[in-house]
C-alpha cells in the first residue's frame, strides 16, 4: 500500500511543489526503468497489452517496466486546485471536476523517488486540465520533460464520454496510443509530428486518435534512434 494512503496528514498544509510551467529537456540516461501508476479506477486488464506495446515501440529504451500499483488522491487534497466544467461535447450536461496536472505529477514524482525508477507515467480515469495552461481542459494526456513523468487520462477516451458503441478493446488501443505519445515526448521532446498516421501527431479529438498509428513515423523513429545513439546503447 502506498504511503499516500497511509499518511494523509502529510498533505494537509502541503503545497504541490512541482512547477506548473514546462522547462527545456534535461538529459535522461537510457536505458531506464519505467514505472506505471494507476490513479483512480483503472482496470489492470490493460497491463499485458500496455507492457507489450511499450516494450515493442521503445525497445531498448526501458530495461524494466514496473507496475507500481494503484492509488487514490487523499480526500484532503481532492478539491485542491480543481476546476468544475461542463463536458466539452455537451454544454448542457452535468458539470464534472477536473484535476490539475501538477497535482498528479506530484504523486508520480514522489513515487519515482520512493521506488527508484527514472521515468514515471500515471494513467487516471479522472478528467484533467493543464497546470501549464489552465484553458486546456479535458486533456488526453500531458508530459513534464523536466521531471521525466507524464499523465494519460482515460476520461475522454471512454465510449460513454463520446456516446459511442464498441468494446473495451477500442478504448485500450486509444490509451496505449496516448501512453506511447506522452512517453515519446519525454524521450524526443515536445514537438508534435505533422505526419497524419504518426503516434506523435497532436490529436484534437477522439477521431484523430483512432486514425493515427500506434507507431512512430520514419522521421520520429530516426529521432528516437538518435537519442539511442547518444546514449550508446
Amino acid at each position: 500500500m502506498s504511503k499516500f494512503q497511509n499518511d494523509k496528514k502529510n498533505f494537509i498544509n502541503q503545497e504541490i511543489p512541482l512547477p506548473t510551467h514546462q522547462y527545456p529537456s534535461i538529459k535522461i540516461i537510457f536505458p531506464s526503468r519505467l514505472g506505471l501508476i494507476f490513479i483512480g479506477k483503472i482496470s489492470t486488464s490493460i497491463l499485458t497489452k500496455l507492457d507489450y506495446y511499450v516494450k515493442k515501440v521503445f525497445y531498448p529504451f526501458f530495461y524494466e517496466i514496473l507496475f507500481i500499483g494503484e492509488l487514490e488522491i487523499p480526500s484532503i487534497l481532492f478539491e485542491k486546485g480543481i476546476k468544475i466544467e461542463h463536458n466539452l461535447l455537451n454544454q448542457a450536461s452535468k458539470k464534472v471536476i477536473l484535476q490539475p496536472t501538477n497535482k498528479l505529477y506530484y504523486f508520480v514524482k514522489s513515487l519515482m523517488k520512493e521506488q527508484n525508477f527514472n521515468v514515471g507515467l500515471a494513467i487516471t480515469d479522472l478528467p484533467i486540465y493543464s497546470s501549464n495552461d489552465e484553458s486546456l481542459l479535458f486533456l488526453f494526456g500531458e508530459s513534464n520533460i523536466k521531471h521525466r513523468c507524464a499523465i494519460v487520462s482515460t476520461h475522454n477516451l471512454n465510449l460513454q464520454f463520446n456516446k459511442e458503441l464498441g468494446n473495451s478493446s477500442k478504448v485500450k488501443t486509444r490509451i496505449i496510443k496516448e501512453v506511447i505519445h506522452e512517453i515519446g515526448h519525454i524521450i524526443i521532446g515536445f514537438e508534435h509530428c505533422l505526419a497524419k498516421n504518426c503516434v506523435m501527431r497532436f490529436s484534437k479529438n477522439i477521431e484523430e486518435i483512432d486514425t493515427k498509428s500506434i507507431k512512430f513515423c520514419k522521421k520520429c523513429q530516426s529521432r528516437l534512434d538518435e537519442v539511442r545513439l547518444e546514449n550508446n546503447f
